[in-house]
């Protein structure tokens, strides 16, 4: 009775057999490289793009750039402000963002401050309305408290074309 039941059973080649072990939970039998199931994953596609984003930031993408864009804000209002800023300006030019634009308004030079309310007066509708408040305080303060003619008359402008 036992030899004639597994008689009637299909009797599996040992190619089949092995077929049968080779195939796992585990593998894929689509074939995939390592680079095809590394960039499927999110974790990996995270990693690319912020080093893609590193790449296209240039100097602003550094460390050099976060330390002193750090510096800059952590001395603003001590003796010390003048210095980072001097330091920051030179390495890395005239900031994007603006936080930064804002505080480069007290800087002695009238060419950086000149050109940070450029860059300021062109995001400005952008801003939010408390931001917009502010950035009119701080240009209506610069324009009375500055001893220099051609950013008083500046401010002034500027003001004007915001109202």
């Amino acid at each position: 009775m036992g030899r004639n039941d597994d008689d009637d059973r299909k009797k599996l080649s040992w190619r089949e057999i092995d077929k049968l072990r080779d195939r796992t939970r585990h593998y894929s039998s689509e074939g995939k490289s390592f680079k095809e199931r590394t960039l499927r994953s999110d974790w990996a596609k995270k990693q690319h793009l912020r080093e893609a984003e590193k790449f296209f930031q240039g100097k602003k993408g550094t460390e050099a750039y976060k330390s002193a864009h750090a510096a800059l804000h952590e001395k603003y209002g001590t003796g010390d402000f003048q210095v980072a800023m001097a330091n920051f300006l030179q390495q890395f030019g005239l900031p994007d963002d603006w936080g930064t634009l804002l505080l480069i308004l007290d800087a002695p030079e009238p060419k950086w401050v000149q050109e940070a309310l450029m860059a300021l007066k062109k995001v400005y509708e952008k801003r939010s309305l408390i931001e917009q408040k502010g950035c009119k305080g701080k240009v209506k303060v610069l324009a009375m408290t500055t001893k220099d003619k051609n950013i008083r008359q500046e401010c002034e402008k500027i003001l004007e074309g915001l109202q």
